[in-house]
């Protein structure tokens, strides 16, 4: 399978780097404390569907997204994509971890982005000597387990229609903007297929389920933008059990 050119940006600060192993892409947010620490890391700009790091590449990097929006995605046998996490502002991914394998995922920038990127044995020794960095990361760290055991218990328990209001609420929270067109939440820029992605289910199926969301007056959408109209409803659908 042919993947787009990786660029790598253009660097504007860098720290001292040193050679260490890491971890896969797993993704936490933490707080504004990272901007204090601007000259240790390497800065990169992405265009929007520009890779940052695939399969097979070392794992030896953390990576801040500062702006803007990057899918995690793995590749099945048959070369096909599927998105496992959505990235915003503010989400760390990469690895901190010593002779972690090389990495098994794709990210590929969502929009245009600004990455800031460190070695992940330099952001260990800086969490140890920030106390409060380390505490926001195994924070977010803890959130995203707590996001990864909900999924779990949604796909054993929730039949599809459930699985995907509960999926559309936890982007609504993520990485929901306010609407300005008369509904509560829109979704910019998550596509159909990344929710089939994230349900375990066909992109057809999702769609007849969307569309029957925006008759019921769940969801509703502008342009390409779908739009949460009516929270309470689509809570009221996330919590039906099979």
């Amino acid at each position: 399978m042919a993947f787009p050119t990786v660029r790598g940006g253009t660097a504007r600060s860098m720290g001292v780097v040193q050679s260490a192993g890491a971890r896969q892409a797993t993704a936490v947010t933490i707080g504004a404390d990272v901007v204090d620490f601007r000259g240790y890391f390497k800065v990169e700009n992405y265009a929007p569907s520009e890779v940052i790091f695939r399969p097979g590449d070392e794992s030896n990097k953390v990576y801040l997204l500062k702006r803007g929006r990057v899918r995690i995605m793995r590749l099945s046998g048959a070369d096909v994509r599927s998105v496992t996490a959505m990235l915003t502002a503010g989400d760390i991914f990469g690895s901190i971890a010593h002779h972690a394998p090389m990495s098994d995922e794709l990210a590929i920038a969502g929009e245009a982005c600004e990455i800031w990127s460190m070695n992940g044995a330099d952001f260990k020794q800086l969490m140890l000597s920030r106390p409060s960095l380390a505490l926001d990361v195994v924070r977010a760290q803890r959130e995203r387990i707590n996001a990864m055991k909900a999924q779990l218990v949604g796909l054993t328990f929730k039949e599809v229609p459930a699985r995907l209001a509960q999926t559309i609420l936890a982007l609504g929270e993520k990485l929901g903007e306010r609407c300005p067109h008369g509904g509560e939440i829109d979704l910019r820029g998550v596509t159909q297929q990344d929710l089939a992605d994230m349900v375990g289910a066909s992109r057809s199926f999702v769609s007849t389920l969307i569309n029957e969301m925006k008759r019921d007056g769940c969801l509703g959408n502008v342009g390409r933008t779908l739009c949460i109209r009516d929270l309470k409803a689509l809570r009221k659908l996330a919590a039906q059990e099979k």
